[in-house]
C-alpha cells in the first residue's frame, strides 16, 4: 500500500518534469544536417519575416543561374522561429533549402550547429526603421563580425597550426556611415550604410524623376510574371490591341538586371565604348561599365564569376561609362540583361569569335515592331578596329561619405538649345493650385506660421515629411543628397517632423544653407500649410520607424500613406510629384486609386517612379553572392551627382609608363534628358549607338509618358528593346557627361493636361511640353515647377545620326 502511495504521488510530478523539459527542448537546437555535395550561406543579425521571405524570394531567383540549386541557407537566430516564419520554412519551394537554427551569433556553439566553419558567406542584417541613433544596432553587428573573424581564425590555428584570413565573406549592413570603418578589418567584408542608401536613392529620384524604380529594377530579379494578378480586363486588352504595348516594354524593364563577366581575352586591349557598342548591337545586351583590375594582387588568386574563399571585391575600382579606357586582362564588365547564362553566353562567344575580323549582323537589324516607321536600314556591321592608344585614367570616384560642396553660380545663359525649343512653349501660362475650401484657419493657426523661421517668400524647395515620434536619424545625409544631386548649395529644404531636435543635430543642420525645420506632423493639414507645401516642387515622405513587429490588422505605412494623400490634396491636382517610403510593396496599392494593374510593381506611382522601398538594400546585399560588385555599381549611380575631387585614384592601362601625363576622369552623372526632336520616329538602338559612340555616354533606359483609359502618367522603362520607336514624350536615362544642346528633365509632373492624340504617332503617349525656367528666387532653385503634356509633331532633323551599321569607326 505504501509503494501504491509512493507511486500516486511521485509519478505524476516526474511526468510533469518531463513535459516541461519536452516543451523547453526547441527542435531547432541540434546541428543542422546539410545536404551533402553543397554550399550555404549564413543569414543573422536582425531577423524579420518580410525581409526573410524578399531576401529568400532574391536569392533563389532562377535568373542567378543553376549555382542556386547547390546552394542552401542557414538563418541564425536567438528567438523561437513564430509560427509564419515556420510556415515558411515548410513552403515547399524552400524545402530542403532553407534551415533554421536557435542560437546567438556571437556564440562558438551556435556557430558550430549553423556549420558556419563549412559556410561560403555570412550575411549581417539590420533594421531598416528603427527608433534611436541606431549605435545599438551597429554594435550589435560589429559584435558579430568579431565573433565571426574570431572564429574563423580559431578554427586556422586548429587546422594550419598558425592563424589564417577567414574562409567566408561576409556582406553586412549598418545604420551609420561611421560604423563602416570598424569593419574595414574583414578583407573580405562587403558593407552597406542602409540610411546612406535611403536617403540617396530618395534624394536622387527627386532629381531624376524615376530613379527610385529605376534601382529597384536593377537589384531585383524578377524572373516569372506569370503569376501576376493582371486584373483579367487588361491582360486581355494586351492580348488585343497594340495601345498597351507600354506594358509590354515596362514588363520587360523589370526583368533586366545587373550581372557581372569577365573581359572575353579576344577583347582585351580594345576601348570600352567600342566593345559596349559591339555588345549592344550583336547581342542586345548594354554594358555601361566596369571593375578595373588592380595589380596589387596576383592575377591567379582572383575568383571566378561565382563566389569562392578567395573575394574579389577590394581589387577592383568601380568605373561606369569610362572614356579613355583601354580594357585589360581580369578586368570586370557589368552589364544589363534578363539572366546571367544570357551573359555568359555572350562572352563565350566574344571569346570564339575574333571580333576584329569578323562581320556581324545585328540580330535585330531584321526586327522591327513599327513597321510604318522609317527606321535606319541595317546592313553588314563594320570591323571592331584596333583601338588607339589610352592615356592613364585617374579615376575620382564618389564618395560614401557626404561633404560639403561649394556652391555653383547660376548660370547666365539657357542651357536650352535653339534646336529643342519645340519642347517648350513660353507663353503657357502655369496654372496655380486651387485653394482648399472648406478650411478655416483660425487665429491660432495663423499666429503659429507667423512665427516659423520659414521665410513667408518661400518657394520652389523641398518639404521632407515624417510622422515618427522622434526626430528622423541622418537626415543631414538626405540633405546633403539633396543638394548634391541639384547641384544647388542654396536650394532651400524644409523638414516637418513632430519630434524634438537635439542639440547636436541642430548644430549639424545649422552647417547647412537655407534648411528649416518646422515642428509638426504631416499627418494634419495645418502643420503642412505651415511648409508652403502649394508652393513646394517636390516633397519626400519618410516611413514611419514607429514599427510594431506583432502588430495585427495594422500597416506600417499608415501614416506614410496619410501624408502623401494630404499632400496631393492641398496641392490640388493631385499630380505633385511626392516620392513616398513604404515599408511593405503591397501598400502601393492604396496609393494608386486606378484600375490599372492588380500587381503592385504594375501601379502607376510605383511605374512613375513615386515609391521607393528599402526591401531593394536587402536584395542587393542577397546579390553579392552572385554579383560581388552590385554595391558598389548602385552606389555610384545613387550619388553620381556628389563631389569626387576630394578622393582619387590611379587605374593602371596598358603602357602607361610610356605616357607622360594622366589623363583625369570624373566618373559620369545620371541625367535624365528629353529625347531630342532628330531622333523622334526613329528606333532606341539608334539613340543608343549615337551616345555611345559621339557623346561617350551609356542610356539606361526611358522615362515615357504614357496614356491609358484618358489618363496620362510616367513609366520607367529600363534598357528598352532596340526596336522601339521613340515618340516626343520620352526622356532618357544618360550615365555620362553633360551633353550641350540636351535639356535636362530636373521637374516632376507638377500639372498634367492631356491632349487629343495625334496621328503621327502610336495613341499610348503623349509628348511633354516645359516652359521656359524662370530666374533664380532668394530662396529657390530656378527650375520649372510646372510640366504642361500636348502633342508636338515637328519633323526631325537627320544630322548628327549614328547608323546603326556605323560601329566600326
Amino acid at each position: 500500500m505504501a509503494i501504491v502511495a509512493l507511486i500516486a504521488f511521485a509519478v505524476p510530478s516526474r511526468v510533469t518534469r518531463l513535459v516541461d523539459l519536452a516543451l523547453k527542448t526547441s527542435a531547432y537546437n541540434k546541428t543542422v544536417a546539410l545536404p551533402a555535395a553543397s554550399r550555404h550561406a549564413l543569414v543573422c543579425g536582425n531577423i524579420e519575416l518580410e525581409s526573410i521571405r524578399q531576401f529568400l524570394h532574391e536569392f533563389f531567383n532562377a535568373d542567378h543561374g543553376p549555382n542556386i540549386f547547390r546552394t542552401t541557407i542557414v538563418i541564425l537566430h536567438n528567438d523561437e522561429p513564430s509560427m509564419e516564419m515556420k510556415g515558411l520554412l515548410r513552403d515547399p519551394v524552400y524545402a530542403n533549402r532553407v534551415f533554421y537554427v536557435k542560437g546567438r551569433a556571437t556564440s562558438f556553439k551556435s556557430l558550430k550547429r549553423a556549420r558556419i566553419d563549412l559556410a561560403t558567406c555570412v550575411y549581417i542584417l539590420t533594421r531598416k526603421h528603427s527608433h534611436g541613433t541606431g549605435i545599438e544596432d551597429d554594435a550589435n553587428t560589429v559584435l558579430i563580425a568579431l565573433a565571426l573573424n574570431a572564429f574563423a581564425c580559431s578554427v586556422g590555428t586548429a587546422v594550419g597550426g598558425k592563424p589564417s584570413s577567414p574562409k567566408f565573406q561576409v556582406f553586412a549592413q549598418t545604420l551609420l556611415p561611421g560604423s563602416i570603418t570598424h569593419l574595414n578589418y574583414l578583407q573580405t567584408a562587403r558593407v552597406v550604410c542602409v540610411d546612406e542608401m535611403r536617403m540617396g536613392i530618395m534624394a536622387q529620384n527627386c532629381a531624376t524623376p524615376g530613379f527610385a524604380t529605376l534601382a529597384f529594377m536593377l537589384s531585383t530579379s524578377v524572373a516569372d510574371h506569370v503569376d501576376w494578378d493582371f486584373s483579367g480586363v487588361l491582360a486581355e486588352a494586351i492580348a488585343k490591341s497594340a495601345e498597351e504595348s507600354w506594358v509590354k516594354s515596362y514588363i520587360h524593364g523589370i526583368s533586366q538586371e545587373i550581372y557581372q563577366a569577365h573581359v572575353p581575352s579576344s577583347l582585351v586591349g580594345k576601348s570600352f565604348f567600342k566593345v559596349a557598342r559591339y555588345f549592344y548591337r550583336c547581342h542586345g545586351m548594354l554594358i555601361f561599365g566596369l571593375g578595373s583590375f588592380s595589380h596589387n594582387r596576383s592575377p591567379h588568386q582572383h575568383s571566378g564569376n561565382h563566389p569562392s574563399v578567395n573575394s574579389d571585391c577590394g581589387y577592383y575600382q568601380v568605373l561606369l561609362a569610362p572614356r579613355n579606357y583601354i580594357l585589360q586582362k581580369y578586368d570586370m564588365l557589368f552589364a544589363i540583361s534578363t539572366d546571367v547564362q544570357s551573359v555568359l553566353n555572350a562572352m563565350l562567344y566574344a571569346e570564339r569569335v575574333s571580333i576584329k575580323t569578323a562581320r556581324v549582323k545585328s540580330i535585330w537589324g531584321a526586327i522591327s515592331e513599327h513597321p510604318g516607321h522609317n527606321h535606319a536600314s541595317v546592313s553588314g556591321a563594320k570591323r571592331v578596329d584596333d583601338p588607339e592608344k589610352g592615356a592613364p585614367v585617374q579615376v575620382e570616384s564618389p564618395r560614401r561619405m557626404v561633404v560639403r560642396t561649394p556652391p555653383l553660380k547660376p548660370q547666365k545663359t539657357n542651357y536650352i538649345s535653339d534646336s529643342d525649343s519645340s519642347y517648350f512653349s513660353p507663353n503657357v501660362m502655369y496654372p496655380t493650385a486651387p485653394s482648399i475650401k472648406g478650411v478655416v484657419r483660425t487665429r491660432i493657426e495663423r499666429v503659429t506660421r507667423r512665427n516659423d523661421l520659414v521665410p513667408q517668400t518661400i518657394s520652389n524647395h523641398i518639404v521632407i515629411c515624417d510622422a515618427s515620434d522622434l526626430f528622423p536619424r541622418n537626415v543631414e545625409l538626405l540633405i546633403q543628397s539633396l543638394k548634391n544631386a541639384y547641384e544647388d548649395e542654396d536650394l532651400s529644404i524644409i523638414i516637418l517632423s513632430p519630434g524634438q531636435v537635439d542639440r547636436q543635430r541642430e548644430l549639424v543642420l545649422g552647417d547647412f544653407t537655407n534648411v528649416y525645420v518646422v515642428r509638426g506632423t504631416p499627418l494634419a493639414q495645418g502643420d503642412l500649410r505651415r511648409t508652403h507645401i502649394e508652393r513646394a516642387q517636390k516633397a519626400i515622405v519618410l516611413g514611419n520607424c514607429n514599427i510594431r513587429a506583432d502588430s495585427e490588422g495594422e500597416s506600417n505605412d499608415s501614416a506614410a500613406i496619410l501624408a502623401n494623400m494630404n499632400i496631393q490634396s492641398l496641392c490640388g491636382d493631385g499630380q505633385f510629384f511626392v516620392t513616398t517610403e513604404l515599408i511593405d510593396p503591397e501598400s502601393i496599392r492604396y496609393l494608386d486609386h486606378t484600375q490599372l494593374l492588380g500587381e503592385p510593381l504594375l501601379k502607376r506611382t510605383f511605374m512613375g517612379g513615386h515609391i521607393f522601398m528599402p526591401a531593394l538594400i536587402d536584395t542587393a546585399l542577397c546579390q553579392c553572392y552572385f554579383n560581388s560588385h552590385i554595391l558598389d555599381v548602385l552606389r555610384h549611380l545613387t550619388f553620381s551627382h556628389a563631389p569626387s575631387d576630394l578622393v582619387t585614384s590611379t587605374v593602371a592601362t596598358p603602357k602607361a609608363e610610356e605616357e607622360e601625363g594622366i589623363r583625369s576622369y570624373k566618373p559620369g552623372k545620371l541625367s535624365l534628358l528629353y529625347v531630342p526632336d532628330r531622333f523622334i520616329g526613329k528606333r532606341y538602338d539608334t539613340l543608343v549607338l549615337t551616345l555611345m559612340k559621339q557623346h561617350g555616354s551609356v542610356p539606361m533606359g526611358l522615362y515615357r509618358i504614357v496614356n491609358h483609359e484618358g489618363q496620362a502618367f510616367a513609366s520607367v522603362m529600363c534598357n528598352p528593346l532596340p526596336s522601339i520607336s521613340l515618340v516626343h514624350s520620352d526622356a532618357v536615362y544618360v550615365l555620362g557627361p553633360d551633353i550641350p544642346g540636351w535639356k535636362h528633365v530636373s521637374e516632376g509632373l507638377r500639372v498634367l493636361k492631356i491632349a487629343p492624340p495625334s496621328t503621327a504617332f502610336n495613341s499610348e503617349s503623349v509628348s511633354p511640353t516645359s516652359s521656359a525656367a524662370t530666374g533664380k528666387s532668394d530662396q529657390g532653385t530656378g527650375q520649372s515647377r510646372h510640366t504642361v503634356y500636348s502633342h508636338n509633331t515637328v519633323p526631325s532633323s537627320p544630322d548628327d545620326d549614328a547608323d546603326v551599321s556605323d560601329l566600326g569607326a
